[in-house]
């Protein structure tokens, strides 16, 4: 089943729909990726945004891990399905197919998606150098968009963004597909649980990530409680279960164990440097960090606000639902092994509290983030971890710090205004600014960046001297 209407995607449908119609003004054809995590609602998107007018030709075609001749007879078949062939085609090659449709747009506009398209890697290794010069030979007079979209980031960035592949600077634009920020999960709750509370929204936020596929099992299994999601999550053959060793296994296809074990660390609390590396004393973990980093987009920097020493950096998952899964399904592997899916929900109910704090501390900074209010955006703390901000955030002449806490009352302005006594200290040049400060708890959760800072208080700069 799906959701109860399409929500949000709205700039990723009208960047879509204007690659298309370039296609056919400038009688080009266009080349668009198409990507994201897995489950994020990419082929929803596609569907969506190219076939729903119906006034022109949309060919959907899926990269199924067959045989190089099978999958060309399935997309021979999904082609004649949607546009008139007096006869079908032969084709030796899966690029001969692309080339193919590409002489049908000289006569007509059409859209073509190939979806996964990561897996013809496997299928047939001579695709893209192949596209490549079928690509060069033919755009010109044909309007075509062709989408290519996968999930597997790494696989991706390597075909469309390697400067030695063969499609290096042909893709004429880039899309990629987030998870939903908080504002469209409380909107969908909303429509299926009205009178849902904060606590709901941060525990949908917590367990899926904002990934829609996680969402749509949620709703359709009318979940919208914590108890009601644990009890839903934690069960045999369970997506929430299942999908984070398939997610894993798509992306490492090397250095599996390397990258497994800084992931399962990180999870579990070990963010710093020199605690990730002692966990692999023989190997160098610089460029591994860097590779989840920046290749596979698993994990961030977490440095403090203002510090370019490195050595104080820590490292912190991105994917919420990734956390979840290696904190309460990975990391039990126990009693999973036994199928003890009992066990396993009292363990992440009584670690809730805790785990729920963190991903609601993340929330609030992705939501700032998202505002593009601030110059800069991050924690801070001191050398010796005496103190900790857990937002800072800087706007023209204005410093923000806000403390997170779950419940609204553990909040204290007396104890965030030492900190940021201890934080001007040790950067003296900000001292000129505007300070106001501010706690945010899950009372705050629905409430825009607008909202958050017009609401924080202002602190006399006398206070610090």
């Amino acid at each position: 089943m799906s959701l109860k209407k399409f929500y949000d995607r709205e700039a990723e449908q009208s960047f879509l729909v204007e690659e298309a119609s370039l296609s056919q003004s400038l009688k080009s054809a266009r080349l668009v990726v198409v990507t994201g995590r897995r489950r994020v609602g990419k082929t929803e998107l596609l569907l969506r945004s190219l076939s729903k007018s119906g006034e022109v030709p949309f060919i959907y075609l899926f990269a199924t891990r067959l045989t190089a001749r099978a999958l060309i007879s399935e997309w021979v078949r999904a082609i004649a399905s949607v546009i008139d062939m007096p006869f079908l085609p032969q084709f030796d090659r899966l690029s001969q197919v692309v080339e193919y449709l590409l002489y049908v747009a000289r006569t007509r506009p059409i859209h073509v998606a190939i979806d996964e398209c990561q897996d013809l890697n496997v299928i047939e290794p001579s695709f893209w150098s192949e596209l490549q010069r079928i690509w060069d030979l033919n755009k010109q007079g044909a309007q075509m968009l062709l989408v290519m979209s996968g999930s597997v980031a790494s696989a991706m960035r390597n075909i469309f963004q390697g400067y030695s592949e063969p499609l290096y600077g042909r893709v004429d634009k880039f899309i990629f597909v987030r998870p939903f920020e908080i504002g469209t999960i409380d909107a969908i709750l909303a429509d299926y649980s009205p009178t849902h509370t904060d606590e709901d929204l941060l525990a949908l936020y917590t367990l899926t990530g904002g990934v829609v596929w996680f969402i749509e099992e949620l709703m359709d299994r009318g979940a919208f409680t914590l108890e009601t999601m644990a009890e839903t999550v934690f069960q045999a053959g369970s997506k929430f279960v299942m999908d984070g060793e398939v997610l894993l296994a798509n992306e490492f296809r090397h250095d599996a164990t390397v990258n497994r074990t800084l992931l399962h660390a990180i999870a579990a609390g070990k963010t710093k440097r020199e605690e990730l590396q002692a966990l692999i004393p023989d190997t160098n973990i610089s460029g591994a960090l860097s590779r989840l980093e920046n290749h596979y987009e698993l994990i961030r920097e977490n440095k403090p606000v203002l510090s370019p020493n490195y050595r104080r950096t820590r490292y912190q998952l991105t994917d919420r639902y990734l956390a979840f899964w290696l904190s309460f399904v990975a990391g039990q592997s126990s009693l999973l092994a036994q199928n003890n899916f009992d066990g396993m929900r009292k363990g992440f109910l009584s670690a809730y509290s805790d785990f729920s704090g963190r991903a609601l501390e993340q929330c609030f900074k992705d939501t700032l983030r998202a505002s593009h209010l601030f110059t800069e955006i991050g924690p801070w703390w001191d050398r010796k971890g005496l103190n900790e901000i857990d937002i800072v955030a800087l706007r023209d002449d204005e410093i923000f710090f806000f403390e997170v806490k779950r419940e609204k009352r553990k909040y204290s302005a007396a104890q965030l205004s030492a900190k940021v006594k201890a934080f001007l200290s040790l950067v003296p040049k900000l001292q000129g600014r505007q300070i106001r400060i501010g706690g945010l708890s899950l009372a705050d959760l629905r409430k825009t960046p607008e909202d958050m800072i017009s609401e924080a208080q202002v602190v006399e700069m006398t206070a610090f001297d």
